[in-house]
């Protein structure tokens, strides 16, 4: 009896230690697994750039995103163009052109470039605030319209309703913007601009 007790026990001990052995081997191959697949992501990540808050759901679908979502970049980046003042003009104006398109991203440069001198040289700032916007999914466009109020040395020198059209581009899983210029409530997206060539960049007019 004591001698099949221990023959039982002693078996018993074997098939532990077999489990162990091949659970830790297991886990060992589970841990160089995901190491290699960690290895295979590594640099491949990719960031995409959001405004600051989200304040609507929405989808992204081949080179297409939602509107709701336009709607939103559309917003922050009318804010990053025309909420500035002399000491926040270079740092917005570099904010922006972070999401430029490649393509248009000469051209954007120095349409910014001539607001954020025109800001410094005249010591103004302005500021836009949004009435309505009107979307073109199709055309990944959204005009804003509102009061665009421009300041000169503390002076308030101008005021008027306008509307501002951005336009944007889905490249390679990230929303660039394509477009930014001023247009009118006649014309909201700019098309009879577009078709004489025109490129019109507001940034209200300081008194002569």
């Amino acid at each position: 009896m004591r001698f099949s007790k221990f023959t039982a026990d002693r078996d018993n001990q074997r098939n532990e230690i077999l489990f162990m052995r091949i659970a830790v081997a297991g886990l060992v191959l589970a841990l160089l697994a995901n190491a290699g697949a960690s290895f295979t992501v590594a640099g491949s990540e990719r960031t995409i750039l959001v405004p600051p808050e989200i304040h609507q759901s929405f989808w992204v679908n081949g080179q297409k995103v939602s509107g709701e979502y336009l709607q939103e970049m559309a917003y922050w980046y009318a804010g990053l163009a025309l909420n500035i003042t002399p000491h926040v003009a270079d740092f917005q104006k570099n904010q922006f052109l972070k999401y430029a398109a490649p393509s248009e991203y000469g051209r954007l440069q120095a349409e910014f470039g001539a607001r954020t001198e025109f800001i410094r040289k005249n010591n103004a700032a302005t500021q836009f605030s949004t009435q309505a916007m009107t979307l073109d999914e199709g055309a990944m466009k959204v005009a804003l319209s509102g009061v665009l109020q421009t300041w000169v040395s503390d002076k308030k020198a101008a005021e008027k309703q306008t509307t501002y059209v951005v336009g944007f581009r889905y490249l390679n899983g990230r929303l660039h913007v394509s477009e930014f210029k001023e247009t009118s409530d006649q014309d909201p997206f700019g098309i009879a601009s577009n078709a004489n060539n025109g490129q019109v960049t507001g940034t209200g007019t300081a008194p002569r």
